[in-house]
């Protein structure tokens, strides 16, 4: 495309979502600022930007680069088939036959619409390359347009994490503008043509609509809103939505039986229903959890060691027993949520990524020391966050042998976890804890 009219889209589709986040009443109704706002999404856009830019500049393969590869591919299926036949493509688009010889003899021809190691996994790489296809329909290959919606996808999502905890700790806008919008890891992994975007979108539009069911009675309206993010959730990272079962069904038994003792319902809950996940494989083996996870262990080393991943690391094979599972949590969950470290610098952004996690410890020792306790109406919310990112961090180091992932596979989880840890900060003893401190060294 032509440079001006390229950066005549750019610039026309940023003012068009900038008008959108201005009249949106999903938007207004925040407790943000407009200002803010336009600020925020155009950080994530400038975040986006930057992406491209670190793998055009410094990562120069582009056929290994996720915010490329699927964008090409889209780019395929744009003028080698809607060109050809906008039928075939809206069939390929919604997988009306897709089994078919001809569509087949179309897809081969992609690069990435196939895995090279493949197993009874749902493919999600065909979720992210039908989304830039049918952006490509309205960017006409500039390739900015896309990082603009999927940033915007995001940024809906974000905001809607955002106004779920706003409900309950509407004193503490700062702490949770820090958590859902300018976490550095966040912003970058979740503002470009990535699936995380999608993700965090998917997340967020589902536990919005999740709250506002039970804590409001317009009821028909959010009931179809998480119907079709269930089923986006579960063609983008089904694993995801799995995890979220544990704690959105705690969520519910606490607040329709009216406890006081949420703590126990969310331990009960997680520890049960992570109980049934490790045997319901021995009465139906379609559901077999440990199997699957195994499986998808195997497809991520297959992969780290077809491409010759930079920044492998060990993990222990899984197998078919359950004990193999539990042993290895407590590794996994220190894996999947604080590495890289500081020990392990290789590089510019395992610098970013390893004080980031050091920031995440600093912050842990602060709940600790000074605890704001939280009241009976937010404690749902605390431990969801709690809950959900434990399950995750646990999946990610079960499954996950390459560093530079881990930290792109943990972005779900970050705005909840970040959430969790500046709400339960009493910041006014931390100041005076730090001017006691002061007091004594003079």
């Amino acid at each position: 495309m032509h440079f001006f009219l390229e950066l005549f889209c750019i610039i026309f589709y940023y003012l068009l979502l900038l008008f959108t986040i201005k009249i949106w009443s999903f938007f207004t109704n925040s407790g943000i600022s407009f200002k803010t706002l336009g600020l925020l999404f155009t950080l994530k856009f400038i975040f986006g930007l930057s992406i491209y830019f670190v793998y055009t500049y410094y990562y120069t393969d582009r056929k290994t680069a996720d915010i490329f590869k699927y964008f090409d591919d889209a780019k395929y299926l744009y003028e080698k088939v809607y060109k050809i036949s906008p039928i075939q493509f809206w069939k390929i688009i919604f997988g009306i036959q897709n089994e078919s010889a001809e569509t087949h003899n179309l897809l081969v021809k992609t690069n990435y619409w196939f895995k090279p190691f493949t197993s009874n996994v749902f493919n999600d790489n065909t979720t992210i390359i039908r989304f830039n296809a049918v952006i490509y329909l309205i960017s006409f290959g500039c390739y900015h347009v896309h990082t603009l919606v999927l940033s915007m996808l995001s940024f809906i999502g974000l905001t809607s994490i955002f106004r779920i905890y706003s409900e309950k700790f509407s004193a503490r806008k700062t702490e949770l503008i820090i958590a859902c919008f300018l976490i550095p890891s966040l912003l970058f992994w979740g503002s470009g043509v990535l699936k995380e975007s999608i993700l965090l979108f998917g997340i967020g539009v589902f536990l919005f609509a999740f709250t506002q069911l039970i804590y409001t009675k317009n009821k028909s309206l959010y009931i179809g809103i998480i119907v079709l993010t269930i089923g986006l959730l579960v063609i983008t990272k089904t694993y995801v939505l799995i995890l979220l079962i544990p704690s959105i069904s705690s969520w519910i038994l606490s607040h329709y039986t009216k406890t006081k003792k949420v703590g126990l319902v969310f331990v009960l809950v997680n520890i049960g229903l992570i109980i049934i996940a490790f045997n319901i494989g021995k009465i139906d083996a379609r559901l077999d959890f440990l199997t699957k996870l195994k499986y998808k262990q195997k497809d991520f080393i297959n992969v780290a060691n077809y491409t010759k991943a930079g920044s492998t690391i060990h993990v222990k094979v899984l197998t078919n027993s359950s004990w193999s599972f539990v042993k290895t949590m407590p590794e996994a969950f220190i894996n999947g949520l604080f590495r890289p470290n500081i020990f392990e610098i290789k590089n510019v952004f395992f610098a970013l990524s390893a004080l980031e996690n050091f920031t995440l410890i600093i912050l842990l020792i602060l709940v600790i020391v000074c605890f704001k306790k939280p009241t009976l109406a937010q404690l749902p919310y605390i431990y969801f966050g709690i809950y959900f990112t434990i399950l995750l961090s646990i999946l990610i180091g079960w499954t996950v042998p390459v560093l530079g992932a881990i930290v792109r596979y943990k972005i779900p989880c970050l705005p909840f976890l970040y959430c969790v840890l500046l709400l339960c900060i009493d910041f006014k003893k931390v100041k005076n804890k730090f001017k006691i401190l002061l007091y004594a060294k003079n």
